[in-house]
Parts: structure tokens; C-alpha cells; sequence
């Protein structure tokens, strides 16, 4: 049996947490304010991650966790219908922005995470045999 090459310097938890919560090399980048080729090499394990960025990066993990049981909440209270944004810009104009935190040195929530959460929520929803539709907003428009 080959054993793994173990990097304690490499550590692959907060790239696959990056993963998990839809966050690009781009987001990464603004969490950290640093530059996207730099946030690649974070997310492929050719860095290791800063501190800071890994602390943004588990309040953002309890910002997911909080929007996930806020949602459950609300299927159960009889909502039906999730709007999803489509930018990190339209979710940063819209009502949900007030709920969500900048992390770390960016300037407002992230799509990913939020779309992450609503689809656990969903999940949830479905498992319950409870039919909940995802329509994209198309409120607040947003000029890119």
C-alpha cells in the first residue's frame, strides 16, 4: 500500500472548505486581498493558507450554517419559493445583504455560500417530501 505524503504546511482543509462554499479563486481573493493567481495556488495546495484567510473563511462557515437554519425556519413557516442571486453584486444590492457579513478584507457577502445554504435548505425541504421551488431574483438589477 503507497502511503500519502503528508504536509502538515499543506493542509487541504480550507481549499475543499473553499469548495464546498462555491467560493472562486476571485472571491478568495477579495477575502484575502491578495491576487487571484495567488488565491489559485492557496486553493490547488502550492501555499498554505494565511491565518486571517482561514479565520474569514470559518465565519463563513457559520454565516452558511445560520442562513441554512434560517431557511429550514422559513419552509417551516410555509415559504415555497427561494430567490437566488446570480452575482456576488446583485446579492450585495438585495434585502438578504443585511444577513451576511463581510469576511475577512471583502466587501460584502458571497453568492456561493448563500447558494450553498439555500440548496442544504432545499435538501432538507426534499427529504421531508416538502416541494420548494429555486427561481433566480430578478430584483435587485445590477449593472456589472
Amino acid at each position: 500500500m503507497i502511503e500519502p505524503q503528508i504536509n502538515l504546511g499543506r493542509n487541504a482543509l480550507h481549499a475543499t472548505l473553499c469548495s464546498f462554499l462555491g467560493l472562486s479563486a476571485r472571491d478568495l481573493s477579495e477575502i484575502g486581498d491578495f491576487s487571484e493567481r495567488f488565491a489559485r495556488d492557496l486553493l490547488s495546495g502550492r501555499r498554505p493558507f494565511p491565518q486571517d484567510t482561514q479565520v474569514a473563511l470559518q465565519q463563513l462557515m457559520v454565516d452558511w450554517d445560520a442562513v441554512t437554519k434560517a431557511s429550514i425556519a422559513d419552509i417551516e413557516d410555509g415559504e415555497r419559493i427561494f430567490y437566488i442571486y446570480r452575482t456576488n453584486e446583485q446579492l450585495r444590492a438585495s434585502p438578504v445583504a443585511g444577513i451576511l457579513n463581510a469576511r475577512g478584507k471583502a466587501a460584502g457577502g458571497f453568492v456561493g455560500p448563500y447558494r450553498a445554504a439555500m440548496f442544504a435548505a432545499w435538501r432538507t425541504a426534499q427529504s421531508k417530501g416538502i416541494k420548494v421551488d429555486m427561481i433566480f431574483a430578478s430584483w435587485p438589477e445590477v449593472t456589472e
